[in-house]
């Protein structure tokens, strides 16, 4: 047999691309480097031994049918072979961000195109192209960026699992969120190759690998995860109180083959009623009716140490062993018992102030840790002499079903060239009419200045002093006292206290007129501030 032998780097350019026609033959023997700037169409043979390299740096790349990619052992697949790295062009053409390739393999006919190993260096990713699977018979290398599946297949290892490395939380095999977007294969996982983790997940973002285990069989494995959860699988109602709302494929293409089968979910996919009773979650597989039960459950582990990378406190999973009679095992994590009541929408913060560039600008800007059942936020507002607030406006929640269980940042403007300060508040409301109020925020006139300021002052007794407090340290309490240090008057915040900027105290109606001091009290009992105050008895 005959090759076009190349012992130096070639350049191929991207004007013309490159192409290896039907009976074209190629060799790339080790310490060769290839750069193919433009796309490749390989339809010929091509041997890549082990120490060779082939840099792909175009948009597609394409083995058509009658291509075969060898390695140096004699069947041309059980050998080490050489890389196929590719790679993001960067600044040869910086307009491509993702690469395609066509892999000219076809999974249910076991025959095509085989690369020995491939490393992807192109965030955000390559893509497969329609019409074809993609098969790895050594190793993949996820460096950097994802494979999307788009629908097709990837079978990595001949006759043994091959081997996948640097994935995690950003670099992982993305099959899509629906059934049959395409499965990642791992071949011939026996007992003696223990834990194979398959890093899928539904899309960037969002890894959640499954990892399998054979107790008995040697067997080729598939997996795929699916966003949702439902009561009949393909159909009923759908289960994202209770579970990880991730619905995962894993088939053992020998039948009846045992194996214990680990899901990892991300903490932020917990539904409200699972993450409030994840002491009984579990691994359940769906029957064919239902979804199943387990004789034990617990917590979920954390962190995740199914990635290459750090362990990750944000994500957890769950073990259980079945006996894979057949293909088409669907499995989830739930939980077994719901005890305890879901939390309820959490309000992580409120802030309101005024725009540096445009001082009639008032800026409203709030969090939510999670969020359940809500309807939205009413926006509410009012001048400090106002009797109560006003309704200025409604923001309804931006998250489907008014259910979150991640945080979520809402934010809108008030337009005011009024020079009085101004009080704001929420009114956080769920679907079931049930609400609560935010804490309530001040923004002071534009030509008010400092960090502590009282309103009105002097103050007669018996009304309402109001307090506009923007330091750095937490207040526990607001004190009262007369001129030798006697407690006349006394504010309880909230406990534990949270970050606010605004109080309200009532100055009590049998004090003698003269001068009093607030004293802000921080978590220590220290005297942090004091401020002096003027109280008559009439005006």
């Amino acid at each position: 047999m005959t090759f076009l032998l190349l012992y130096c780097t070639l350049l191929l350019q991207a004007q013309s691309g490159a192409w290896l026609h039907p009976g074209g033959k190629m060799a790339v023997y080790g310490g060769d480097t290839i750069a193919i700037f433009g796309d490749m169409t390989h339809e010929g043979l091509l041997l890549s031994t082990p120490g060779s390299v082939i840099n792909f740096y175009g948009l597609h790349w394409r083995n058509n049918p009658g291509a075969s990619i060898l390695d140096e052992s004699s069947d041309g697949l059980s050998g080490t072979g050489g890389w196929f790295q590719f790679i993001q062009p960067g600044k040869s053409n910086p307009a491509i961000v993702y690469q395609f390739v066509s892999g000219g393999y076809n999974v249910s006919q076991n025959a095509g195109t085989v690369f020995p190993n491939l490393r992807l260096v192109n965030s955000p990713g390559l893509i497969l192209e329609d019409l074809n699977d993609l098969k790895i018979s050594h190793e993949l290398d996820l460096r950097r960026g994802s494979i999307f599946l788009n629908g097709w297949n990837l079978v990595v290892g001949h006759q043994t699992p091959g081997t996948i490395r640097n994935y995690s939380d950003s670099n992982y095999i993305i099959t899509g969120g629906r059934f049959g977007n395409g499965f990642l294969y791992r071949s011939n996982i026996s007992p003696s190759d223990g834990e194979v983790v398959f890093p899928i997940g539904t899309r960037p973002t969002s890894y959640t690998p499954a990892v399998v285990s054979s107790a008995d069989n040697t067997s080729t494995f598939r997996a795929a995860v699916s966003d949702s959860v439902l009561s009949g699988l393909t159909q009923g109602s759908n289960l994202l109180m209770s579970t990880v709302n991730r619905t995962w494929q894993i088939d053992a293409l020998t039948p009846n083959t045992n194996a214990n089968i680990t899901l990892v979910h991300r903490l932020s996919d917990e539904g409200p009623a699972y993450e409030a009773n994840r002491g009984s979650s579990y691994v359940s597989r769906f029957s064919g009716a239902n979804w199943d039960t387990a004789r034990s459950n617990g917590v979920p582990v954390s962190p995740n140490i199914y990635t290459t990378g750090p362990p990750n406190p944000s994500a957890a999973y769950n073990s259980r062993s079945f006996l894979l009679a057949g293909p088409n095992s669907f499995f989830t994590s739930m939980v077994a018992e719901i005890n305890s009541n879901p939390g309820k929408t959490v309000l992580q913060f409120f802030d309101a102030f005024r725009s540096a560039l445009l001082p009639d600008s008032i800026i409203l800007r709030w969090g939510t840790v999670r969020e359940y059942f809500l309807k939205g936020f009413t926006i509410e507002r009012k001048t400090l002499t106002a009797p109560g607030f006003d309704s200025i406006g409604f923001m309804p929640t931006r998250n489907s079903n008014g259910l979150s269980y991640i945080p979520s940042g809402y934010e809108t403007r008030d337009i005011q060239d009024s020079s009085v300060s101004l009080l704001y508040r929420l009114k956080v409301t769920m679907t079931d009419g049930s609400f609560f109020y935010s804490p309530v925020r001040m923004v002071r006139g534009k030509t008010a200045t400092g960090d502590v300021n009282v309103w009105p002052n002097p103050v007669r007794t018996g009304t309402r002093l109001h307090i506009y407090y923007n330091e750095a340290l937490r207040v526990k309490a607001i004190v009262l006292v007369d001129v030798p240090g006697r407690r006349v008057g006394y504010l309880n915040t909230a406990q534990p206290p949270y970050n606010r900027n605004y109080y309200d105290f009532d100055i009590p109606t049998n004090l003698s007129a003269g001068t009093y001091f607030l004293q802000f009290i921080i978590e220590d009992n220290k005297i942090i501030h004091t401020e002096k105050v003027i109280i008559i008895n009439r005006l």
